[in-house]
């Protein structure tokens, strides 16, 4: 289970945005503006941590 859940520093001022955290070898991203729901009920994408690097990589790429 992820409990090191961090917002993106490209937050909006109304706090909706992204969060993202990680255990072991897996990734998580959800929705800040589901926050009322609890930790286990928020919808949670998930993914290996090569798989979350590839992805990074390539939204930082200039040649997407």
């Amino acid at each position: 289970m992820i409990e090191n859940w961090r917002t993106s520093t490209y937050t909006a001022n109304n706090g909706t945005c992204v969060e993202t955290g990680w255990t072991g070898d897996v990734v998580g991203y959800r929705d800040t503006k589901q926050a009322a729901l609890p930790g286990d009920e928020r919808p949670t994408l998930t993914f290996g941590k090569g798989a979350a690097h590839a992805f990074l990589t390539m939204i930082k790429s200039s040649t997407r």
